[in-house]
Parts: C-alpha cells; sequence; structure tokens
C-alpha cells in the first residue's frame, strides 16, 4: 500500500494503475527478448508518471534506467529493473479498480432522462474539437461542466475514461475519435 497522497484520488490511483500494470507487462516482455528499445521508451514513459504523481525519486530512478538504455548499457538495466518493477508495484494502490483492456464501449448506451443530452453533445464536441487543436484549457472548461450536470452511468463512466485517457497519456487524439464514435451513436 502507498502512501502517496495523489493516489488516494480514485481518478489518478485508477490512471496510475492502467499505466504501472502496461508499464510492467511490457517491461517484462522486452527483457525477454532484450529489446532494448522498448524497455528504454517504457522507463521514459514511467518516469513521466512518476513526476506527474509527485514521486520525484522513483521518477530519477526511471531517468538513470533511462539513461542506461540511450547508452546501450543493458547490463545495469538487468540489474536493476527487478528492483523498478517492484517500485511500480508498490505504488498500485490496493482494491483500485480499472480494465486495463477497456474499449470505451459505448454501444448500448442507455439514453436515460437523467440527462440533458443537448448539452452532453455541445460539450463532447468541444472536447473533440478541443483535442484536434490540442486546447488543454478549453478541455478543462468543458469537463467542469459536464461534472455540474446529472449523467447517466453509462455517460459518466465514458466521460471519466476520456479524462482518464487525456490527463494520464495525452492520448488527445484517441479522444478525439472515441467522442466521434459516442456522438455518432448517442
Amino acid at each position: 500500500m502507498t502512501n502517496n497522497p495523489i493516489l488516494a484520488n480514485p481518478r489518478f490511483a485508477r490512471a496510475y494503475a492502467r499505466d504501472a500494470t502496461k508499464a510492467i507487462a511490457a517491461l517484462n516482455e522486452a527483457r525477454s527478448v532484450n529489446d532494448i528499445a522498448k524497455l528504454t521508451s517504457t522507463f521514459h514513459s514511467m518516469k513521466s508518471a512518476l513526476a506527474n504523481i509527485g514521486e520525484s525519486e522513483k521518477s530519477a530512478f526511471a531517468f538513470e534506467l533511462e539513461r542506461a538504455g540511450s547508452n546501450g548499457d543493458m547490463e545495469h538495466i538487468l540489474l536493476r529493473i527487478d528492483e523498478f518493477i517492484a517500485t511500480l508495484q508498490g505504488l498500485i494502490p490496493d482494491n483500485i479498480e480499472f480494465d486495463l483492456d477497456s474499449t470505451l464501449d459505448i454501444s448500448n448506451l442507455n439514453k436515460s432522462n437523467t440527462e440533458d443530452t443537448a448539452f452532453v453533445k455541445e460539450q463532447l464536441a468541444i472536447i473533440k474539437t478541443a483535442c484536434d487543436d490540442y486546447d488543454i484549457g478549453v478541455i478543462d472548461i468543458a469537463f467542469k461542466a459536464l461534472d455540474e450536470k446529472k449523467l447517466n452511468p453509462k455517460t459518466h463512466t465514458f466521460i471519466e475514461r476520456i479524462r482518464d485517457l487525456l490527463y494520464s497519456d495525452s492520448e488527445f487524439d484517441g479522444v478525439s475519435q472515441r467522442v466521434a464514435k459516442f456522438l455518432s451513436e448517442y
């Protein structure tokens, strides 16, 4: 169990758990085939993820391994990779729920009368356009507006998932595509 106050927030905890789980799988796979480029890339990603949750010492550890990979020092990586994986695992909060393989399926959306569909469509269209323009400020405003409205559970889940993709992975293009699909089926 981690004592990281940022990971006490369920949204950040889910995003970190998803990122760390994907990274651990990628590290194990890359190690098994001696893929130093994939190892280096994964260390780089986790360096940023760890810095984003305020874990500067652990981020520095990731940077050390990233630098070793950039220098072609597989021996150093192999000496420290198990410790790094344990570090990542140690920060994953207990009992956190996330769906690593989620496809954001919205085909069975329950159109409830509990939400203002015109408002939801308008805000999601704003988010899509802002993603296309990489404008996080406009995206933040649209998310805040949606947070103030009553949403049906499926819409709420979709919005939380795209928010996680944006804030943890900076997945602007992927979110834009998912929002377009959502809007076409909404």
